[in-house]
């Protein structure tokens, strides 16, 4: 995914940024700053930027509520909608944001600041955004079909909210204070019992307290993102503070957010209703993209979108005015039997047919995946990079590959081969040829694994 941010700034840096940005170019984002006072318009590559932040860690508390007007009136002047590019303010921890002041930021970030925070936050709320923008795409791809798609805004109901917490209970009563009463809570003291719970009723968010020893706790938040069903589920991290270094492990192995303890009732209320109305967009979407495919051209055998509709998707994305990065990967779908012979023969459709389908089971919501012929899969990917569609699509075939498949004609065990090749481009790009992408994927790839 492209990483581009740009930072509205009350003083001008010039060419130089704020001291904490060099957390961001660490975490690989390419940043640049630009003066909210400043007369001129950003240059062409800061244009380019997919999230906004606003530097308001040493603006004095007087002129808060004026740089972020500025940055506010700045954005909608440059174009940058609030849907497509997120907007977060850098706020030192004794600045409280008025309501009025807070309408258009997607996140408010306090010290301290560390890089998996800052890294896991941002990259969150850009490919929420990604959602967002592959949502109208979908839209105007599916009115060339003859279906409306209602591209919808965020939710603003949250209620009936449901939180796990995960922990020794220390903290358990505040949490409880802190939260409205709408909000049920149902407390875990192991992973064990917590996995149990998160299978069998469904949850808003998983609070996980650390305090003396977390290292399963820590294990614990990294199968939970290796699992499909949690990728993005959101998990904060409740830090005694004689657990500040297991809160900085916790964060690297994918928790969204952290809260040193004791804390603010209603900034812990805040960081819980933000991440819960990130994930609940998600589903939302995830839940309209898979009612729509039905009524899109399929592919008879596997239910899963035609080789026509990827192209028609696509030719979507050459027309539109704003860039859209994206990769292709190539699926080629074999099987073995578990003694080990190769198959001669070519699968049974039926058997292809939940091979495919548990394949898309494993997608984002804003992926894409087509089915070309035979074996052959198409999987589109927007705003994602070469890097990170590797490292999903090896844990798609680690999980697959680990998976029983049988047969129904032989009633014989059969392994899943995946082999994949990439292929990455710009839809603005002005040798933007759909029929030879789709070629070079499978005989000239750019990877191959």
């Amino acid at each position: 995914m492209a990483k581009q941010a740009l930072i509205f700034t009350d003083p001008d840096y010039g060419l130089d940024m704020p001291q904490w940005a060099d957390m961001l170019t660490e975490a690989n984002f390419a940043v640049w700053s630009h003066c909210v006072h400043s007369e001129d318009r950003p240059d062409d590559v800061s244009m380019a930027a997919d999230i906004l932040l606003v530097d308001l860690l040493d603006v004095s508390k007087d002129r808060v509520a004026l740089v972020v007007e500025r940055a506010s009136a700045l954005r909608k002047s440059l174009g940058f909608s609030q849907a497509r590019v997120p907007m977060v303010a850098i706020a030192d921890p004794s600045v409280a944001l008025r309501e009025e002041l807070l309408t258009p930021f997607a996140d408010v970030l306090k010290p301290p600041l560390t890089l998996d925070l800052i890294s896991n936050r941002l990259t969150s709320l850009m490919r929420l955004a990604t959602m967002r923008r592959e949502a109208e795409r979908r839209s105007r791809t599916f009115k060339r079909f003859g279906v409306g798609l209602p591209v919808v805004p965020p939710p603003s109901n949250l209620e009936n909210q449901s939180l796990l917490y995960l922990g020794s209970g220390m903290a358990f009563l505040p949490v409880e204070c802190a939260l409205p009463e709408t909000i049920s809570t149902t407390a875990a003291l192991t992973p064990a019992m917590a996995l149990h719970y998160l299978e069998n009723e469904s949850f808003d968010t998983l609070v996980v307290e650390l305090s003396d020893y977390n290292e399963h706790l820590i294990h614990f938040i990294g199968d939970l993102r290796r699992n499909p069903n949690y990728f993005s589920f959101p998990i904060i991290l409740l830090c005694h503070k004689e657990a500040t270094e297991d809160g900085l492990a916790g964060l690297a192995a994918g928790a969204n957010d952290i809260v040193t303890f004791p804390f603010s009732e209603r900034f812990f209320e805040n960081r819980i209703e933000i991440l819960v109305n990130e994930e609940r967009y998600r589903r939302q979407l995830k839940k309209i993209f898979n009612e729509a495919r039905l009524l899109m051209p399929t592919d008879a055998t596997t239910r899963l979108y035609s080789e026509e509709f990827l192209k028609a998707h696509l030719q979507v994305l050459h027309e539109q005015e704003n860039t859209a990065s994206m990769t292709f990967a190539g699926i080629d779908i074999s099987f073995d039997l578990v003694q080990g012979e190769r198959r001669e023969q070519s699968p049974s459709p039926a058997l292809l047919a939940r091979v495919g389908r548990m394949i898309y089971s494993l997608m984002r919501a804003e992926d894409l995946l087509a089915r070309l012929d035979n074996g052959r899969f198409v999987a589109f990917f927007p705003d994602t990079d070469l890097f990170e569609t590797r490292i999903a699509l090896q844990r798609i075939r680690s999980i697959v590959q680990l998976s029983p498949f049988v047969e129904q004609n032989s009633g014989m065990g059969v392994n899943v081969v995946l082999d994949f090749s990439l292929h990455h481009c710009d839809s603005n790009k002005i040798d933007f040829n759909i029929e030879q992408i789709l070629k070079d994927l499978f005989e000239n790839p750019v990877v191959r694994f």
